[in-house]
This record gives structure tokens, C-alpha cells and sequence, in this order.
């Protein structure tokens, strides 16, 4: 039982970074491993394109469920000051901004279900 660790910590993997058209802003999505009391989860985040590792990167997206896989969230640019989120519905939403905080210029998140 030593070696069972049923409360693991969870892992973060990068499945998507990109920067808008004009090299400003950064999108990045990771998904996170789950353990007995946590579901996987797809967390979207906003810097700028040359952020200082010293510096949290603004949540922006966080879904979750049982059956996640990376494919069930995307985003892409719509326009310079607009994002496009595309997630499945039957995902648990934790957290979804409208507009960014911390990133300049603002950025706008539209949201479409599939």
C-alpha cells in the first residue's frame, strides 16, 4: 500500500500556444492529470508573447469532467482583440472570463458550445 498513491499529483501538459497577429498576446492550453478525487481538466490561459516566467499567466478557462480529452476544448483567433473558445457541453465549467484582466491590449472571449 506503500507504493499506491492514490492522491498523485497531478501532471500539466501543453497541448496549444499561440500568439495573436501581431506578436502581443499569448494563448496557451494544458491539460491536468487527474487523481481519485480530481477529474482530468483543460485550463486556457492569456500572457503577453514575451512574458517573464516570473509572472502568472491570467486564467482564463477552466473545464473539467470524467471523460476530457483534448479534443472536447480549442480556441483560435477571430480578430485582433477577439478569441474564439470552442468546448463540448457536457463539460463542468470552472471558471470563463469575458474579457482579459491582466493582458494588454484586452482580449475578448467568445464562446461557442459543440
Amino acid at each position: 500500500m506503500a507504493n499506491f498513491e492514490i492522491f498523485d499529483e497531478p501532471t500539466e501538459t501543453e497541448l496549444k500556444v499561440e500568439c495573436d497577429y501581431e506578436g502581443l498576446r499569448k494563448i496557451k492550453m494544458t491539460e491536468m492529470t487527474g487523481n481519485a478525487t480530481l477529474n482530468r481538466s483543460i485550463h486556457i490561459y492569456a500572457t503577453d508573447c514575451n512574458y517573464d516566467e516570473n509572472i502568472k499567466p491570467e486564467p482564463i478557462f477552466v473545464a473539467s469532467a470524467v471523460f476530457i480529452k483534448p479534443k472536447d476544448v480549442s480556441f483560435e483567433w477571430k480578430s485582433f482583440d477577439t478569441l474564439t473558445i470552442k468546448y463540448n457541453k457536457k463539460l463542468e465549467i470552472f471558471k470563463q472570463k469575458t474579457e482579459s484582466e491582466s493582458v494588454n491590449p484586452k482580449i475578448i472571449f467568445e464562446y461557442i458550445t459543440e
